[in-house]
């Protein structure tokens, strides 16, 4: 089985929860409001906010070793798609499992799960993100939590 970073399936609840969120009505007078990736600032910036997500992970203790055997190009790739994909990006498609699938077995616990919505938006605070738009990517890795944490798992704190 692929080594498969949990970054890049996290953001595949993202995916989830954002497609299936309502839509404005098209039949509406007022234009439609900017999507959450535009307001980050699109392609480019979320690149880069993907980049020192992947960064930011490397250097923390607590998910750092769910990463080291993964391949940095793959995964920052699915990353940026399933990011995207789940802010509302109309050109970016992620096709990667969803979020209880894509978990099942890994044992994640709730300071992981913590650690890495911490590195998220560290990494978004980083590009300046507003603050609003942050909380919208914090409600997001918020609703897929559920998915992704064994609630069976009891969590020690962080010795190092």
């Amino acid at each position: 089985m692929k080594n498969i970073s949990l970054i890049s399936l996290l953001f595949a609840a993202i995916l989830m929860v954002a497609c299936s969120s309502e839509t404005p009505d098209s039949s509406s007078s007022t234009p439609a409001a900017k999507s959450l990736y535009e307001r980050i600032g699109g392609r480019e910036k979320v690149k880069a906010i993907v980049e020192d997500i992947w960064n930011n992970h490397a250097k923390n203790p607590i998910v750092k070793d769910r990463f080291a055997g993964s391949d940095p190009s793959y995964v920052k790739k699915r990353v940026f798609e399933i990011f995207a994909a789940a802010t509302g990006a109309t050109d970016v498609e992620y096709k990667g499992m969803d979020m209880k699938s894509a978990h099942k077995g890994m044992n994640i616990n709730e300071m992981e799960f913590n650690a890495v919505v911490d590195d998220v938006l560290a990494a978004c605070e980083m590009h300046k993100v507003a603050q609003q738009e942050r909380n919208e990517v914090l409600a997001i890795l918020w609703s897929v939590r559920k998915d992704i944490v064994n609630p069976h798992i009891i969590t020690d704190t962080l010795v190092n």
